[in-house]
C-alpha cells in the first residue's frame, strides 16, 4: 500500500452526467478459482494483496472520494494527504470448494459475510460517512481448495467496462509477479486508462437528432421531490432509497441458453424478420426480444392468476406498491431514449404498453472502443412496447416481429440522439434523479443489460481464469443480465431478478423451459 501512496498526484475529476445516472448503484461481483491441482502455492494472498495496489496506481479513483459541487454535480477528489483508501479484507472459510462447485455455486452454499454491499451505494456505518470507491474481500476456502475474490465499485466511478478491465489489470499484475515475468509486469506497468470526463464531449458529434417528447416531459418542467433528492448528498440518497427495501420480495434465478438452441431459434426468426436476412439477427437482439416476451406474458399470466379470487388481488395490489418503489430505485440509474419504432408519445398505460430499457454503450457510437475510457457509457434506450405484441405466444414468427422493435429501438439510437441527450443532462445536471419519479408508475418495466462483450473471464491471477462469475442475487427487480458463459463454451447465461409471483410464471413458460436450462 505504501508503494501505491508515494505515486498518487493529487487531482479532481468532474464526473459526467452520465456518472450521475447510475449513481445509485454498485457493481458487486464474485470470483471463483478451484484448486484442482492441489497446489500449496495457489493464489498466495500476500501476491493477491501486492498486484492490487499495484493495480490501483492506474487506477488511483478508486481511493478518491465523492465530494458534490451542488445542482447535482460530483467530483471524485484524490489527496495524497487524505486517501479514501479501498475496503480490502481477507478472510478464511470452513466452505470447501466442492460444496460450492456441487451447488453450481448458488448463493446458499456461500460462505458467510462473503458479500461485503449491497446493491445500493453507500458508505458503512460509522462516523467516517465515505462512500468507498472500491471493496474487496479475498475469501480462501476449506484446505486451500479454491478463493472467492468479491469486488465491488459503485456506478459513480465506472461501468462495467471499466470495472472488468480493473478486474483484468489486478490479474496480470499478479501474473507477471508469480512468474517473474518481467516483460509482462512491464507491459502490464504501461497500459493507461482515460478517467477524464470531457473525452465525451470532444467526441459528439456536430449532428443533433429531436428527443422525443415523453423523454421532454420526463426530464424537464418543475419536479420538486426529484431535485430534492438530487440536493442530498450521495451518502444520504443512498441511505434514504435503501430504505426503500427495493429488494423485498426479489428472486433471481439464472439460466444457460445453448448456442445450438440459440442457432436453431435464429434460422426459424429469420424466414420471419423485416428484411428476410439473418445478418442483423444478433444475440442481442434475438434474446432481447426473447425476453421482452416472456416476462410480459409472465406479467399478464400473473396478473390473471390473482384475479381468481380477492386474496390474490389483494396480494397482487402489494406487490404493485413494493414494485413501484422498487422502479423509482431502479430507474435512478436509467436513463430515456425512445425507439421511432414503439409509440413513446402515447399515454403511457401499463395496461397497454411494456416499458423496455435496452442499456447500449456509447463507446461504440461515440468512437471511444480504443480509448480506454473507464467512465460510464452506458445509456438505456426507453420505449414503450405494445403489450399486443409482446403478450402473444412465443413463436417463431411472434418473435419476428419483436425483434423488428428491438433492432428498430438499438439502431434509432445513434450517436446525434446520444448527443441530443447528453446537451439535455448537461444543461441540468441535477435532473438525473427524475426517471426515478417517472419509474414509480411502471411497476412492470423491464431492464435489459448486454454483457456478453465484457471480460468476466479475462482475469488470470496465475492459475487461470475464474471458473464462475456472478453479481449478489438480489440485485434489482425487473433486471436482466446477459452475461457469457464460461469459456470455452459460446453459451449465453441470462441472470434473471423479478418480483417472486412474476418469476413463478417465467418458471412455468413452456418456450422458456424447452430453450433454457436452468443453472439454479
Amino acid at each position: 500500500m505504501d508503494e501505491f501512496v508515494s505515486t498518487v498526484e493529487n487531482q479532481v475529476i468532474g464526473l459526467h452526467p452520465l456518472d450521475t445516472q447510475a449513481a445509485f448503484l454498485n457493481i458487486p461481483y464474485h470470483f471463483f478459482f478451484g484448486n484442482d491441482d492441489k497446489k500449496d502455492d495457489f493464489m498466495p494472498s500476500d501476491v493477491i494483496r501486492l498486484s492490487f495496489y499495484r493495480a490501483l496506481k492506474q487506477f488511483p479513483i478508486l481511493a478518491g472520494y465523492l465530494r458534490p459541487e451542488g445542482q447535482g454535480q460530483t467530483s471524485v477528489v484524490i489527496d495524497r494527504d487524505d486517501l479514501n483508501m479501498p475496503e480490502y479484507v481477507e478472510s478464511l472459510s470452513d466452505t470447501h470448494y466442492d460444496t460450492l462447485r456441487e451447488s453450481n455455486f448458488h448463493h446458499s452454499s456461500w460462505p458467510k459475510g462473503l458479500t461485503r454491499v449491497g446493491a445500493i451505494t453507500m458508505a458503512a456505518p460509522g462516523p467516517a460517512g465515505r462512500i468507498k470507491l472500491a471493496n474487496v474481500h479475498v475469501v480462501r476456502l476449506r484446505d486451500n481448495s479454491g478463493v472467492i475474490i468479491f469486488i465491488n465499485i459503485p456506478h459513480y466511478v465506472v461501468d462495467g467496462t471499466g470495472f472488468f478491465s480493473f478486474v483484468e489489470l489486478w490479474g496480470k499484475h499478479c501474473l507477471a509477479e508469480r512468474t517473474g515475468d518481467r516483460q509482462l509486469a512491464q507491459q502490464t506497468s504501461q497500459l493507461e486508462y482515460c478517467f477524464d470526463r470531457s473525452i465525451i464531449a470532444r467526441h459528439l458529434p456536430v449532428e443533433r437528432k429531436p428527443l422525443d417528447s415523453e423523454t421532454l416531459r420526463v426530464y424537464t418542467g418543475f419536479k420538486p421531490i426529484a431535485d430534492w433528492i438530487a440536493w442530498l448528498s450521495p451518502n444520504t440518497r443512498g441511505r434514504l432509497l435503501n430504505k426503500a427495501k427495493f429488494n423485498s420480495g426479489v428472486v433471481s434465478h439464472t439460466f444457460r441458453v445453448s448456442r445450438q438452441a440459440l442457432e436453431m431459434l435464429r434460422k426459424e426468426v429469420s424466414e420471419y424478420v423485416a428484411d428476410g436476412s439473418d445478418g442483423k439477427l444478433t444475440d442481442r437482439y434475438l434474446l432481447a426480444a426473447i425476453l421482452s416476451k416472456l416476462i410480459a406474458r409472465a406479467h399478464r399470466n400473473r396478473r390473471d392468476q390473482e384475479s381468481v379470487s380477492v386474496a390474490g388481488w389483494l396480494f397482487g395490489a402489494a406487490c404493485s406498491v413494493v414494485g413501484a418503489a422498487v422502479g423509482l430505485v431502479k430507474y435512478g440509474a436509467r436513463l430515456l431514449c425512445c425507439s421511432s419504432n414503439c409509440d413513446s408519445s402515447v399515454k403511457r398505460d401499463s395496461s397497454k404498453y411494456q416499458s423496455l430499457n435496452l442499456l447500449d454503450d456509447i463507446r461504440h457510437g461515440l468512437g471511444l472502443v480504443d480509448k480506454q475510457y473507464m467512465g460510464n457509457g452506458l445509456i438505456p434506450h426507453n420505449s414503450l412496447c405494445p403489450l399486443d405484441v409482446l403478450e402473444t405466444p412465443i413463436n417463431p414468427r411472434s418473435l419476428a416481429k419483436a425483434v423488428d422493435m428491438v433492432r428498430s429501438i438499438y439502431e434509432n439510437a445513434d450517436a446525434a440522439l446520444v448527443a441530443s441527450f447528453v446537451d439535455l443532462l448537461s444543461s441540468n445536471p441535477k435532473s438525473f434523479t427524475r426517471p426515478m419519479i417517472y419509474m414509480s408508475t411502471q411497476p412492470e418495466l423491464l431492464v435489459v443489460t448486454c454483457e456478453m462483450e465484457f471480460k468476466l473471464y479475462a482475469s488470470d491471477f496465475g492459475n487461470g481464469p475464474p471458473e464462475w462469475v456472478c453479481t449478489i442475487p438480489s440485485f434489482v427487480a425487473n433486471f436482466v443480465g446477459l452475461l457469457p458463459s464460461p469459456p470455452p463454451s459460446t453459451d449465453v447465461i441470462a441472470n434473471i431478478i423479478l418480483k417472486a409471483p412474476v418469476m413463478k410464471q417465467v418458471l412455468r413458460d413452456e418456450f422458456w423451459r424447452d430453450f433454457t436450462q436452468i443453472v439454479y
